[in-house]
């Protein structure tokens, strides 16, 4: 390999670093900031939609809850699906970075691109994983407990629904839209580092 061929690997190398570490910064930020942050404890007690309705439901039916109990649980929750969330990282960042590692350009002004499409495959297995971790956060933590928290068969079943159902919606939503923006920032993130290789491979001495 003469000198030049070996400059063009190292820029070339160098570029496809840079961008996976544009990939792994914007799935951290994504899955560790804006998506924990739906997750975690609210600030407020009145912006916790899960205490909120665990409350309305035993005031409904005369019953005072266990209020320390009750935030032991919704901590306990909280952290299995946190734990579970930081999963996300990985059905995220490997089809992405693999498809790094596989490109090979044909020509010279050819550089890498994160597609739609890409992301919309992506996006369905994250969809279908968050919906399990819920499901099995619900079954594992809450639902274990919320028997004997209530004691009372239909306020039970009705919490349950609203866990399943509403919560699980609304959440999946909320993740939605979080995704929506992270990918957007991807796309032109990707195609911004692209411009900026092709432009130092074209205007660059060392590769005359």
């Amino acid at each position: 390999m003469n000198e030049i061929e070996d400059f063009k690997k190292q820029h070339l190398d160098t570029y496809k670093n840079a961008t996976k570490e544009i990939i792994s910064n914007n799935t951290k930020s994504l899955v560790e900031g804006d998506i924990l942050s739906l997750v975690k404890k609210p600030p407020l007690d009145s912006m916790d939609v899960i205490r909120t309705k665990m409350i309305s439901l035993a005031k409904k039916d005369k019953i005072v809850l266990d209020s320390e109990e009750l935030e032991k649980i919704l901590d306990r929750y909280r952290k299995e699906v946190s734990k579970n969330i930081l999963n996300l990282i990985e059905i995220r960042n490997n089809p992405l970075l693999e498809k790094i590692d596989l490109f090979s350009p044909s020509r010279e002004t050819e550089i890498i691109k994160i597609s739609k499409k890409d992301l919309d495959s992506i996006n369905k297995s994250i969809k279908k994983e968050i919906k399990e971790i819920l499901k099995n956060s619900n079954e594992k933590v809450l639902f274990t407990k919320i028997d004997a928290l209530y004691d009372n068969e239909d306020i039970s079943k009705e919490f349950k629904k609203f866990m399943n159902s509403n919560y699980s919606k609304q959440l999946s939503d909320n993740i939605a839209i979080k995704i929506l923006v992270k990918d957007q920032t991807l796309i032109s993130g990707v195609i911004e580092q692209g411009e900026r290789y092709l432009f130092t491979k074209t205007n660059s001495h060392i590769f005359d």
